[in-house]
């Protein structure tokens, strides 16, 4: 089926699998479809990108683990969220004898507990695809991603934008010392 985006006014197609099942009411037969699942075939999805202020490193895991979630591989995404997220607290300084014991630890480096607790999730899913080769949902393995995405913004993003505006700030009030006789 061919959907049009309300926002881009662009057209996509998506392959819909459904259950087809019958009924017969008064003897009237009738069908019935129910959407088991929608996939986006064209155009491709791109995968997702962290924000240019998080570390090369933490890009690059990441970046390989969201390829695997828009190519469906979803046990295989799942263990990159999972590097992903040992690489920030790597590049954090976090430590630790274990990747549980580091994460943690993020709360002594600047991490809230809201970040530890989804960087744990990050990696019980992570593990579990690794060891026991469960496999989560689309949407499961899509929170993972957007969880490890808002921690970068709060550990990388909000901070540089905050050094920016302190650095204008000193700049301006510099300029106008200079500029008064």
């Amino acid at each position: 089926m061919s959907l049009q985006c309300d926002w881009c006014n662009k057209e996509s197609a998506y392959l819909r699998s459904v259950d087809i099942s019958y009924s017969t009411i008064a003897g009237r037969a009738s069908l019935h479809y129910r959407t088991t699942d929608l996939e986006q075939v064209w155009p491709s999805k791109t995968p997702r990108e962290l924000a240019p202020e998080a570390p090369e490193a933490v890009r690059e895991v990441y970046a390989e683990a969201a390829l695997a979630e828009a190519s469906g591989a979803f046990r295989l995404a799942g263990i990159g969220y999972r590097a992903a997220v040992e690489q920030i607290v790597k590049e954090r300084g976090a430590t630790g004898k274990n990747l549980y014991e580091r994460i943690t630890g993020l709360t002594d480096v600047g991490g809230t507990q809201e970040i530890v607790d989804a960087f744990h999730e990050a990696r019980f899913v992570g593990n579990d695809a690794a060891h026991d080769a469960l496999a989560y949902s689309r949407e499961e393995i899509a929170d993972i991603a957007e969880l490890i995405d808002e921690a970068v913004l709060v550990l990388y993003v909000q901070p540089a934008q905050r050094a920016k505006m302190a650095a204008q700030r000193a700049a301006r009030r510099t300029a106008a010392k200079q500029a008064t006789p």
